[in-house]
């Protein structure tokens, strides 16, 4: 009986990287340097959507834990009251403008990650059904990691010009 790489309970880039691999035939014991590239590409960028996808679970539950607290955080204070535990900080303003801080900032993590998580599996999706030969797109997702890689810069996005992306070509 052979394995099946379809699963509903992977991610995408779970289902990919599977794919990946038996396209590739890394599994047989045949080597190929251009297939283990291919492979060993498609698996860095399952490691980060990976990354960004456990991020993004967090970020999920936390936003909605939050969210809930900020429209329940005014009802908290009257329902406190009438068990007879009356704090002044569950009526101050500040501690109301914190939590509602604190839920945008957790929903605005999420989105970038998931933005970032649905790019990775996109550039997985790319390099899967391209043509092996297809040397402009390899050179496309690697500079794209590099891009990935170096992170986030104060300067540079002060500095940075709009530029194009690989999903807009």
């Amino acid at each position: 009986m052979s394995k099946t790489i379809f699963s509903a309970n992977k991610t995408s880039a779970r289902l990919l990287v599977d794919y990946a691999s038996q396209k590739w035939a890394i599994d047989s014991g045949q080597r190929n340097t251009q297939s283990e590239r291919l492979y060993l590409i498609s698996y860095d960028l399952y490691i980060k959507a990976r990354s960004y996808a456990i991020i993004n679970k967090l970020a999920f539950w936390m936003a909605a834990i939050a969210g809930i607290l900020v429209l329940a955080w005014p009802s908290l204070a009257i329902l406190a009251k009438d068990f007879g535990y009356e704090k002044e900080f569950l009526k101050s303003a500040i501690v109301q403008t914190t939590v509602t801080g604190l839920a945008a900032l957790t929903f605005a993590v999420y989105s970038h990650y998931k933005k970032r998580q649905v790019y990775l599996e996109n550039l997985m999706r790319r390099l899967i059904y391209a043509d092996q030969s297809n040397q402009l797109l390899l050179d496309k997702i690697l500079s794209e990691l590099e891009r990935l890689d170096t992170g986030f810069g104060f300067s540079d996005a002060l500095t940075a010009k709009p530029k194009d992306s690989i999903d807009q070509s």
